[in-house]
């Protein structure tokens, strides 16, 4: 993975604010996860860690803003 986050583009996180699968008190998703990516786009929305069932159509979007340079 050391080769991917070092790559030349453009890149996004989605951030589902209420996904509690990584505790927070540990960093959780994001900042701890996100960090590895350098210069990214963070997207937020609300939803769990499973958002493609309970917001498909929000998700959607959200993915739309995130692939926009």
């Amino acid at each position: 993975m050391k080769q991917f986050y070092s790559l030349p583009i453009p890149k996004s996180y989605l951030y589902c604010t209420e996904d509690n699968v990584l505790p927070q008190r540990e960093g959780g998703w994001h900042p701890r996860m996100s960090s590895r990516l350098g210069l990214f786009r963070l997207v937020q929305m609300p939803g769990s860690h499973e958002v493609m069932f309970s917001n498909p159509i929000g998700l959607v979007e959200k993915i739309i803003v995130a692939g926009r340079d």
